[in-house]
């Protein structure tokens, strides 16, 4: 009975891990292709900026139309929801994993939960308001997607590099170390630029979206890994 007990559950355990990698994997998946679309938006529009050229992310706004909103925040907003889901699942795992690996995974869902939020402004509200007769509304509201989208960055970094240094450290990791090692170079870029906005003291956009992108790669990546293997 105890090796029946004991099978049924490393059965439940290999479901869940094939259900948390594919929710990491396709999660990753999305937001990359969201990043994609963001990224044929203008810096002005689709990353942080600075108040002076909020102005011309309204004229920007009108000028790309609705669709090209739609795409590039509906795909974000699908992988952040999806990166949620995962997040919590992974964070509420015990025995495999150090303590470290469900504190980084703790910080990415604060990370996407932030992300939820920006990413449904570039869907519902940018070009509905940059109709208005009025630009402060719009100007108000892309402000906030500018603090939000550098925040969310700083708990993401940190969740990153906390992740991927568990898996280094694991006996037989999921990544292959030079993989993570680039992944926590990105986490601390991601960390490190998204406080800087934060703070008024850096202004480096294309690093705060660039992190973003690269980072999915190695998500997706995990999440394929975390599906393969068998639980310890």
């Amino acid at each position: 009975m105890a090796a029946i007990a004991v099978e049924a559950t490393r059965g439940e355990r290999a479901s869940g891990d094939m259900f948390s990698g594919a929710l990491l994997a396709s999660g990753a998946a999305a937001l990359f292709v969201g990043t994609l679309f963001y990224a044929r938006l203008t810096p002005e529009l689709g990353l942080p900026a600075l108040p002076a050229v909020r102005t011309q992310a309204l004229a920007d706004a009108l000028k790309l139309g609705p669709q090209a909103l739609a795409l590039a925040g509906g795909f974000a907003f699908l992988g952040d929801c999806l990166l949620l889901a995962a997040s919590i699942v992974l964070a509420s795992r015990t025995g495999r994993l150090t303590d470290l690996a469900p504190a980084g995974w703790a910080l990415m869902g604060v990370s996407v939960a932030l992300a939820m939020v920006f990413d449904s402004m570039t869907v519902a509200l940018f070009f509905p308001l940059a109709h208005g007769a009025d630009s402060a509304p719009f100007v108000a509201i892309k402000s906030w997607f500018d603090f939000l989208f550098a925040a969310g960055n700083v708990p993401y970094g940190l969740g990153f590099i906390a992740v991927l240094w568990a898996d280094i450290n694991r006996g037989e990791p999921l990544l292959p170390r030079a993989v993570s090692y680039v992944g926590i170079a990105i986490g601390a870029a991601a960390a490190i630029s998204g406080l800087g906005y934060v703070l008024g003291i850096l202004h480096l956009p294309l690093v705060i979206g660039l992190t973003v992108t690269f980072g999915c790669v190695i998500l997706a990546a995990l999440g394929v890994q975390i599906m393969r293997c068998e639980p310890a």
